[in-house]
């Protein structure tokens, strides 16, 4: 499991400055359909694998507060520049340096199918989400199906209201409450 972490580490660390070019089209069309299922305002927002930030400033209009939380150092040196307004912190995403019931909402986008066990992230985003809050999470369909994450979300102790592929996405969507 650290090996696969320190590996994926080292990868985001070295194509940080060119991940925006290579994915940007694609990461927004996501981003577009995670805010449907976000709720319209929120105190606090966990964008957990913020990667280089793309998604920190539409979170940031819709909260009082953004945390971007990513485990490569590189990343987080380009999230820096569009971060305005976000805290940004270096964590691996099984193991937040978070209270217990920290977030309103947790929103996940395209981190779980790098993770060594998505089950262990997905307790990891039900521990700091509050009770009422809403957990948004996607992951690469070729990697996962919409009823793993929806599985994985109900023994995190979290209640799936959608699990489902995104249309035109290469990814799946579950979208939970706790």
């Amino acid at each position: 499991m650290v090996n696969k972490k320190f590996e994926l580490k080292r990868r985001y660390d070295a194509t940080a400055g060119i991940y925006d070019r290579r994915y940007e089209e694609i990461q927004h069309k996501k981003y577009e359909f995670v805010t449907k299922h976000m709720p319209p305002r929120a105190g606090r927002v966990l964008d957990l694998g913020c990667g280089t930030g793309m998604f920190l400033g539409e979170l940031s209009k819709r909260s009082e507060l953004v945390v971007g939380v990513d485990a490569s150092v590189e990343m987080l040196k380009v999230a820096q520049k569009r971060a305005k307004g976000a805290a940004l912190v270096l964590a691996d995403a099984d193991s937040l340096p978070f209270a217990d019931c920290s977030f309103d909402v947790v929103v996940s986008v395209t981190l779980l199918q790098n993770m060594p066990d998505p089950a262990t992230t997905m307790r990891e985003t039900a521990r700091v989400l509050k009770r009422g809050g809403t957990a948004v999470v996607t992951s690469l369909k070729r990697k996962h199906h919409p009823n793993q994450l929806s599985t994985w979300a109900s023994a995190a102790g979290l209640k799936p209201v959608l699990a489902s592929e995104i249309d035109g996405s290469e990814d799946v969507i579950c979208v939970a409450r706790k």
